[in-house]
């Protein structure tokens, strides 16, 4: 086989109006001078396809003509809107399907991968894993031959994702990253961010920092009593990088009162949330 022909993996930073303190977006293409495809897309931006035709002429790769989307998100997905000349097949999830399709409207070239499904790629195969957490249908990419997992929005390089309602669910979540501990794993491409070169230890962080927060909010609704999921994040995160991310941390707070209250340790009456009982 020619060195040429060797299956490439890109991953492409591209500045999208995501959440502090990441300012880029990753798309990554998978492939060789045959065949390539593209995972996320990006924003509807022209940015977004400058810096990917940028790579794909640089590193000598084909055109992709198909177009894996981890989830719907608006940095990840409508930047399919600036690649409709490539005339892309783009797969998503079952459970992320209206949303996709909302998403990138009015291109209706919609495809679907379930878990356990393979692709393969200039001769490598490439495992689709269906890992809810972030959203219900959120798509991971697992390459068995470079042990390399592109995560989505499940992982990112600077502190950790924001999980919540409507789309996200914190007992998915703690689940998907138990089972993506289990892969044979070098590095891990996250949504947004540097390559992760610790994957073990990164993903045992996230999950230490899901249980720590779960545990401080047992501990404040143990000290006051009775709070709103308002009350309760102020009190959780004193500073965040910027104001507009006080919205993603209440829903994060939200999630884990839901997982809590499904454990049956938390109830709710109207908005406010205290520990249950135990006489």
């Amino acid at each position: 086989m020619k060195l040429g022909n060797k299956l490439k993996i890109i991953r492409v930073p591209i500045l999208t109006p995501t959440l502090l303190p990441h300012t880029t977006t990753n798309c990554y293409l998978i492939g060789n001078e045959q065949e390539s495809i593209l995972v996320d897309a990006g924003f509807d931006q022209t940015d977004t396809k400058i810096a990917l035709h940028r790579e794909i002429k640089k590193n000598d790769l084909a055109i992709p003509r198909s177009i894996i989307l981890t989830h719907s998100h608006p940095d990840h997905a409508p930047g399919v809107l600036q690649l409709v000349d490539w005339e892309p097949v783009v797969y998503c999830h079952r459970q992320e399907k209206q949303a996709t399709i909302k998403a990138i409207a009015p291109w209706k070239q919609i495809s679907y991968l379930e878990d356990g499904d393979k692709i393969s790629i200039a001769g490598e195969e490439i495992m689709i894993i269906h890992a809810p957490g972030h959203t219900a249908g959120q798509l991971n990419l697992y390459i068995p031959s470079k042990q390399i997992l592109l995560a989505g929005d499940n992982i990112v390089a600077e502190g950790t994702s924001w999980i919540g309602p409507p789309d996200g669910d914190m007992s998915d979540y703690i689940q998907t990253l138990s089972m993506l501990k289990q892969l044979k794993l070098n590095k891990i491409g996250p949504g947004h961010g540097e390559w992760v070169e610790n994957p073990y230890e990164h993903i045992e962080f996230v999950l230490e920092r899901r249980l720590y927060r779960e545990n401080q909010i047992k501990s404040l609704l143990k000290d006051h009593g009775s709070l709103t999921v308002g009350h309760l994040t102020n009190l959780i995160y004193d500073k965040l990088p910027h104001p507009n991310v006080f919205e993603v941390a209440k829903r994060t707070t939200e999630a884990h009162l839901i997982k809590l209250i499904k454990e049956g340790s938390v109830t709710q009456l109207d908005t406010h949330y205290s520990l249950k009982s135990t006489k």
